[in-house]
């Protein structure tokens, strides 16, 4: 039985292992920097400023007043509520395209699809929104082609609704779907596939079981991104929303363009970013759960 092998000290003494942990620490050490510098530390500032009233004293009142309040309550649930419909609504528009892409496309055919869904990344939002701005007003093309299938009048228009933000959202999440979901479905196995439908398993079958295990991360992963994005959202509900299709991040740009009270503003800020946090933890959570829950029940399954 051959001796343990032990590793030497370099000729400085300083053994690989201490050169690994030293050189990891040293790629970490930039991103690291950045973050506190451009993420902790905002945060913290925010903390310090949410918790200060306008008179310099020190104190929950804006936090009480937002929590309080028969405005922004309603409208962070609606907002939580709208963002978590737009997150889902694009995955389920997005994934069916994402799959056909990976699966059944040439791959050069696939890096120019995949390149004009990187357009909308390289333009700016504000000519996307005034774009639909175009779309959606009275004998705009959408219109024009909802009135032509006789479901509204040649006047009608969806400006200055719920539904034109709503939409607006769910165009501007497609993107970032696309290529999550695309990314998910390149690392399915195709054998995986075959096997299940000799196995005489059925497409929800196999997407139970096959799909959805290997994706449900990614999917997880496109939820946050989404999802975030969404429920800031200010300019899509102040251009093309109106004062009914108005959302809770409307309310934090209107305070902090008044700049009366930014310490309240900066208290709506935070409850937001904690309600969001929340949600998104909550849905993580869930799917880790139900990943390894669906790991076990097919590791048991098995002869």
């Amino acid at each position: 039985m051959s001796a343990p092998t032990l590793e030497r000290p370099a000729a400085g003494g300083i053994s690989p292992a201490v050169r690994r942990v030293g050189g990891t620490a040293v790629l970490l050490a930039p991103g690291g920097v950045l973050l506190v510098l451009f993420a902790a530390l905002p945060v913290l500032a925010l903390l310090v400023i949410g918790f200060t009233r306008p008179d310099g004293s020190v104190g929950v009142a804006n936090f009480t007043q937002v929590l309080g309040s028969s405005t922004y309550v309603p409208l962070l649930l609606k907002t939580l509520l709208v963002a978590f419909a737009v997150t889902v609504l694009s995955i389920a528009i997005a994934w069916p395209a994402a799959w056909a892409l990976a699966r059944y496309v040439s791959p050069r055919r696939r890096s120019t699809v995949l390149g004009l869904v990187v357009i909308p990344f390289i333009t700016s939002q504000l000519l996307t929104i005034y774009g639909f701005v175009v779309l959606l007003q009275a004998g705009g093309p959408v219109m024009w082609l909802v009135s032509r299938l006789g479901l509204t009048s040649a006047q009608a228009s969806l400006m200055y609704t719920p539904t034109a933000t709503f939409v607006v959202l769910v165009v501007e999440s497609l993107p970032t779907a696309m290529l999550v979901l695309h990314s998910a479905s390149e690392q399915v196995d195709g054998n995986l596939l075959e096997a299940s439908r000799t196995l005489g398993s059925g497409r929800f079958g196999t997407f139970v079981r096959v799909v959805w295990p290997v994706c449900s991360s990614m999917v997880g992963v496109n939820f946050a991104l989404t999802f975030v994005q969404t429920v800031g959202a200010f300019a899509e509900p102040n251009i093309v929303g109106g004062p009914s299709g108005q959302m809770y991040g409307s309310t934090i740009a209107a305070q902090l363009q008044q700049g009366v009270n930014q310490q309240f503003a900066v208290a709506l800020s935070l409850v937001m970013l904690l309600a969001g946090l929340v949600v998104v933890g909550v849905v993580t959570a869930a799917l880790a759960w139900q990943r390894t829950h669906l790991s076990g029940q097919l590791k048991g399954a098995r002869p």
